[in-house]
C-alpha cells in the first residue's frame, strides 16, 4: 500500500498534467499514443489522463506482494510518461 505522502504527490502530478492539458486544445488532432499503451480510444485527451489517474491508484491500492503489482507499475509508469512527452513536447528547452 502506498503512503499518504505518496497518494498525495501522485495526486499533484495529476493536477499539474490536467494544468497543462488546460493549455492545449481538448480534442487529439490524432492518436497520440500507441494503441497498446492506453484502452481509452477517443480525441480527448482528459479521457486519457482519467484512465492513467484510475491506473495509479489502483496501483496505490494493491500490495507490492501481488502478482500484478509490477505489471500495473510498469503501465503507470509508461503511462505517466507519454502523458508528459504529450503535453510538454512543444515545451521550449
Amino acid at each position: 500500500m502506498e503512503s499518504l505522502d505518496t497518494v498525495e504527490k501522485t495526486n499533484a502530478v495529476f493536477a499539474r498534467l490536467r494544468e497543462r492539458a488546460r493549455m492545449r486544445s481538448p480534442e487529439l488532432r490524432e492518436e497520440w499514443f500507441e494503441a497498446t499503451l492506453f484502452k481509452t480510444r477517443t480525441l480527448h485527451v482528459e479521457d486519457y489522463l482519467a484512465e492513467a489517474e484510475r491506473n495509479a491508484r489502483t496501483l496505490a491500492r494493491t500490495p507490492e506482494s501481488a502478482p500484478t503489482y509490477d505489471f500495473i507499475r510498469e503501465v503507470v509508469e509508461a503511462q505517466l510518461m507519454a502523458l508528459v512527452q504529450a503535453l510538454y513536447r512543444d515545451e521550449p528547452r
